[in-house]
Formats: C-alpha cells, structure tokens, sequence
C-alpha cells in the first residue's frame, strides 16, 4: 500500500514539473492468432518520466496479478508486482501508476498480467514504446517464415 502511494506521488509530481505534458496513449488487445492469451486490454498513458496503465478484464478472473518491468534501459520505480491474488468481474479495470527513469532514446515499458480465467490460468504479456529512435541493436538474425511473418532468431544461451 506505501509503496502504492509512493508511486502515484511519484507520478503526480512528475506531471506536475511538467513531464507528463507530451503523454501519448496506446491499447494494447488481445491478440488475434497466436495460443490462447488472458481476456484482457491493457492500455497505456506513457509520459517522460511515469505512465498510468490501466488493465481491463474482459472475463471474470480470480488470483489475479499484474507486473510491471522496462527493458532496453528503462527502470520502473519500486517493486514489479503491482498486483497479486485480487478477483475482478467482467468488465473491471484497474489503473497504476508507474515511475520510471529511462535512457537517451527508445525503450519499453512491458505489462505483465495473469491469472485464473473460468478455471484455467492464462496470462497475457503487452509492451509499450517509451521515448524515439531505434531500439538498440541485439545479436539474432532476420528471416522471414514459409508463412510470411518476419522473426528474429537469438543465439541460444550459453
């Protein structure tokens, strides 16, 4: 619950200096293809030094949780659990409020929500553009699939 406070106080002082002035918002929902993902929405108000991200249940779920973690140089202000073991009716949103510092140019700020869904556990991961430029470059090489999807293979770790 501090650490709660602590970060929406983090977030409103930050507004108020002025670096929530240029927030963008992006939803993020449920895939189209793909496996079987959490019934949910996620969206995201993401400004220069914090973000109000607010998932929406779209099914009835118990033992909820949601994290919430930065890759690529972005470091999200306290702990990444920001919810654990809580039940939402359909339709229930839940907003949080998250601080954040993040490096000189693009970055991700990565929403990881979970839980059980009519009797099954499913989860659903969304990621959110933070700042301009290209991301940083990664090892992997570019191919494209007999399907036509474009992916990037990783060198597998050692």
């Amino acid at each position: 619950m501090r650490s709660d406070m602590f970060r929406s106080s983090l977030f409103v002082l930050a507004c108020v200096a002025g670096a929530c002035t240029h927030s963008t918002t992006i939803t993020s929902a449920a895939p189209a293809k793909g496996k079987p993902s959490a019934p949910v929405s996620v969206t995201a108000q993401v400004a220069q030094s914090g973000a109000r991200v607010t998932v929406t249940f779209e099914a009835d779920v118990k033992d909820a949780a949601v994290s919430i973690t930065g890759v690529d140089g972005l470091a999200v202000v306290g702990e990444p659990t920001v919810l654990r073991g809580q039940a939402f009716a359909r339709g229930e949103s839940k907003a949080f409020d998250v601080a954040y510092t993040r490096p000189a140019g693009r970055a991700e700020l990565v929403v990881s929500v979970s839980g059980d869904f009519g009797g099954g556990k499913r989860g659903r991961v969304a990621s959110f553009v933070v700042g301009e430029g290209p991301l940083p470059d990664s090892p992997g090489q570019v191919m494209t699939t007999d399907q036509g999807d474009t992916v990037k293979v990783l060198p597998a770790a050692q």
